[in-house]
């Protein structure tokens, strides 16, 4: 009893081509040069042919016939290539758009550009011959729209706003002299810590001897409705100061004669009197 012979798809099938891929970009193939040449060395009998057709000039009007064949087809959709692989009587054939490294078509293909899709066409029917049929596997998927990959963001803690500080009212004079703030557990007239610490002042205490100024001085620096009052009334008394002592050298001013005011009559005094 004689082995069933092995079919072509059967002999090519088992040949591994993974040493013989190139890489180009982010593709694997297989050169024409070593497909062709692993396949003669198995069947020295194979041929291949690339297909004819009549050529076509694409005019203002419509495609004009030249009446004569080129081994390509001129269409609306690009140019296209036809090769077919003959082995043992069984005949696998392949087509292919000219295209360029990014596998778009070329509208207006050079000869060079056409040549090479044809070796890559008589592959791609070695491929349907068996050699190499899984460096083509997944051709044939929808291409996916390259997105760029981010580092996933951790995740963020919400952050409470903080409502802006109101600006404090301004109090009137009348409303500060009737405000009664929190002195030592009682209320008590600002008007009369004041007048206290200014006291004790004179009598040359400070904060460290005096409990009205130790308090005042705190209030100062204390955020609350107590120390806004003591602020806005030191600065209520410090303003009427100035003018208080504005108006005082205005009122000397006024008793010294002009010409006493005159440097040079001044001077003149200073020396008659000396």
């Amino acid at each position: 009893m004689t082995d069933k012979k092995k079919s072509v798809y059967e002999t090519l099938a088992k040949v591994d081509v993974k040493p013989l891929l190139e890489k180009k970009g982010n593709l694997n193939y297989l050169s024409w040069a070593k497909a062709w040449g692993l396949v003669k060395s198995l069947y020295p009998d194979a041929t291949y042919q690339i297909k004819e057709f009549p050529e076509y000039v694409l005019t203002k009007e419509s495609w004009l016939a030249t009446g004569r064949n080129v081994d390509y087809r001129q269409t609306i959709a690009g140019t296209e290539v036809e090769v077919t692989v003959t082995i043992e009587d069984q005949s696998y054939s392949s087509k292919l758009y000219v295209m360029d490294y990014r596998n778009k078509v070329i509208a207006k293909p050079t000869y060079f550009e056409i040549n090479k899709t044809q070796m890559r066409c008589l592959v791609k029917a070695l491929a349907f011959a068996g050699l190499g049929l899984d460096v083509y596997a997944g051709e044939d998927l929808p291409e996916q729209p390259q997105q760029k990959q981010t580092a996933p963001k951790p995740a963020q803690k919400p952050v409470r706003r903080q409502a802006a500080p109101r600006k404090p009212k301004k109090m009137t004079k009348d409303q500060l002299y009737g405000y009664q703030a929190d002195y030592s557990g009682e209320k008590k007239f600002l008007v009369t810590i004041y007048t206290e610490c200014d006291k004790q002042k004179k009598m040359g205490l400070d904060a460290k001897t005096s409990v009205p100024i130790e308090w005042w001085h705190k209030k100062l620096k204390e955020n609350s409705a107590d120390g806004e009052a003591v602020r806005q009334f030191t600065e209520m008394t410090i303003a009427a100061n100035k003018k208080k002592q504005a108006k005082a050298k205005i009122e000397q001013s006024n008793g010294i004669p002009d010409y006493a005011k005159d440097p040079e009559v001044e001077k003149a005094i200073e020396d008659a009197i000396s």
